[in-house]
Formats: structure tokens, C-alpha cells, sequence
């Protein structure tokens, strides 16, 4: 539908190679989002029922590729709309060529900021801003902070800080938990007058043992992985554990996180499973599970689920393997890991 050649290396044949072999093949659901073909190696992601694809003969790092992708599908959401399809592409082509060129030169990744592209490239469903001065628009777009333009005012310095979580369980039909996973993401809406630093700290299990004996009986959470929005100095985080950073104005998720240890469950699932004949239960053979879905848990209350299975009969009598139980929930104001800012 649209492409752009930001070097030579790379032929238009090639190219269509992977509408040939993988979009016309029907593979692409259920292969790897790299293929290799003819030397040159593809990094794709899916939007509707479009593909993005980005294409190359060089080892560059997948990471920062797909990063490139995702990023270029948050511009494109900005600019024609959270569901955009193929018509609204078809009719904005001047745009895209034009964001094609803004976001990467050269093959590498240049301004990916919509706030920063919205300064000089106003269509679509972007409103225009007031035009900037020259010098101030070309530092903001060259700058090393271009998340943040300089000259932002509030009334009243405001920042509000979320903590979300996702608890994925795995449990047996004894009612032990085999494997307990928590991801969480931290969302921050800041309305803060000029280019201020703020620092942000968690209840690290890293940062509790480094700290004198009389402050230890704090508890402390290991962390296993995370990631930060671009605009953490991840120099700072690596030396001391403190997350700094000149935040964008407005909503932005700050970081994201997984914890596997100790995690404080807020109820309790106690598996009874009686073996009977008949059945009238319905099972979804996409999941190949029983899926009993809650919008909503009270406290203190008590769920019940009753489910008749009726096995395949055989000539020989088999023991039924009771398969274990996977549990995944969202709680408001509640984090299982035992995370909190500070």
C-alpha cells in the first residue's frame, strides 16, 4: 500500500517477497515476527488487518526495530485515529510520506514525539498548536529532551500516580500455587510548570539492603525486571535505584515491572473436583480450558463454579489427570507484589 526506501541496499523485489511468501501464504499468525528471506530479514507487526513491516540487510538490533514500529503506529493513532484502517491511510497519503521522513532518516530512528511533531506537521486529527519560534522549534527537535517543550505553564503543580497490577496464577488441583507472576505498570499524569526533575523511588529489595540496619524491617520487593519510559536517566537507576527523570507533560506510563516472589494473594481458589457422567458445561477449544470469567469480586463474598465433564469412554479404564488452573485478575488500589512509590 505504501512503502519508503531510506537506502539503496534494499530492492522494491525483495520487498514484495514477503507479501509473496508470508502475507499471500497465511503465515504470518502463526510464525515468528523476523523472517529471513533471500538475505534480508523482515520485522513485522500487525495493525487491523494491515501489516508493518521494516526491512533490512544489516544485524541491527530486533528491539529497537520493533520499538521504531510500535512507535510509528502511536503517530499514526494520533494523527488518523485510534482505529485507523486502510481507507484512512489511502486518504492521508502526503502525511504519512511526510511522518515517514520526520521519524527516520537514513534508516535510523530520528523523532518519534507527538507532542513534538505536532509543532510543524498539524493535519489530520491534530490541532495546530501556536507556532513556536525558529530557534525554539529547532531545539526542541533537535534537543535531548524532546518529550517536553520549554515555556509549559500550570496554575497549580499537580502530579497523580498510579500503580496497576495483573496477577497471573497457576494452581494445581490440590489448591498449591505452582507459579505466581505479577506485572504491573506505573501510569503518572504531571502538570508541573517549567522543566522540573523529579525522582521517584520503590521499595526495592536492592535498595532496603542497602540502607543502615535500623531502616532493614522495611519490606522490600525483588524486582525482576523492568522498563522505563525514555525519559529516565538510566545511568541514575543503575547507580543508586532511583528512577529521575523530566517527565512529559500530561499522561504517560513511567515504567513497567514483573515480580515471581512472594506475592500477597487477597482471596483464596480451593479446587473440589468430583468425577461424574454427564456434562453441560461449554468448553472453548481456542483456549482448550473451562473459562469462567468475573467482571466483578466483593470482598468478603464466596464464587462458586459447577462444572459435569463426561470423558471419552475407552476400552481401558484411565485416571483422569486434573489439569491445573490458571487464574488471572486485576484488583483497584491493591498491589500484590508489595510495590509502592515513595
Amino acid at each position: 500500500m505504501i512503502s519508503r526506501q531510506y537506502r539503496d541496499d534494499v530492492s522494491r523485489v525483495a520487498a514484495d517477497s514477503f507479501r509473496i511468501q508470508v502475507i499471500a501464504a497465511k503465515e504470518a499468525s502463526s510464525q515468528p515476527p523476523i523472517k529471513r528471506i533471500e538475505n534480508c530479514s523482515f520485522l513485522y507487526t500487525r495493525h487491523l488487518n494491515m501489516y508493518f513491516v521494516a526491512l533490512t540487510k544489516s544485524n541491527v538490533n530486533p528491539a529497537l526495530v520493533f520499538e521504531y514500529l510500535f512507535q510509528k503506529i502511536r503517530v499514526l493513532k494520533a494523527y488518523l485515529g485510534e482505529e485507523f484502517d486502510e481507507s484512512s491511510m489511502r486518504n492521508n497519503m502526503t502525511l504519512i510520506y511526510e511522518l515517514m521522513d520526520e521519524t527516520m532518516d537514513f534508516g535510523y530512528p530520528q523523532n518519534c514525539a507527538v507532542d513534538v511533531l505536532r509543532l510543524y506537521i498539524n493535519l489530520g486529527n491534530v490541532k495546530p498548536q501556536d507556532e513556536p519560534e525558529p530557534e525554539q522549534l529547532t531545539k526542541q527537535i533537535t534537543g535531548a529532551i524532546d518529550w517536553r517543550r520549554e515555556g509549559i505553564r500550570h496554575k497549580k503543580n499537580e502530579v497523580y500516580i498510579d500503580v496497576l497490577e495483573s496477577v497471573n496464577l497457576l494452581i494445581s488441583n490440590t489448591g498449591s500455587v505452582l507459579r505466581s507472576e505479577v506485572t504491573g505498570r506505573v501510569q503518572m499524569n504531571t502538570k508541573l510548570t517549567g522543566m522540573p526533575e523529579c525522582k521517584f523511588g520503590l521499595n526495592d529489595k536492592l535498595v532496603i539492603e542497602k540502607e543502615s540496619a535500623a531502616n532493614r524491617k522495611k519490606p522490600g520487593v525483588e524486582i525482576d525486571d523492568c522498563t522505563f519510559h525514555r525519559c529516565v536517566r538510566l545511568g541514575k537507576f543503575d547507580a543508586d535505584r532511583t528512577i529521575t527523570f523530566i517527565p512529559p507533560d500530561g499522561e504517560f506510563e513511567l515504567m513497567r515491572y514483573r515480580v515471581n516472589d512472594n506475592v500477597n494473594l487477597p482471596f483464596r481458589l480451593i479446587p473440589a473436583v468430583q468425577e461424574e457422567g454427564q456434562t453441560k458445561a461449554k468448553y472453548e477449544p481456542e483456549q482448550n480450558a473451562i473459562v469462567w470469567r468475573i467482571k466483578r469480586f466483593p470482598g468478603k463474598a464466596e464464587c462458586m463454579l459447577t462444572v459435569d465433564l463426561e470423558l471419552v469412554r475407552t476400552v481401558r479404564p484411565k485416571a483422569w489427570v486434573r489439569p491445573p488452573i490458571n487464574v488471572e485478575f486485576q484488583v483497584p488500589m491493591f498491589t500484590a507484589s508489595g510495590v509502592h512509590e515513595s
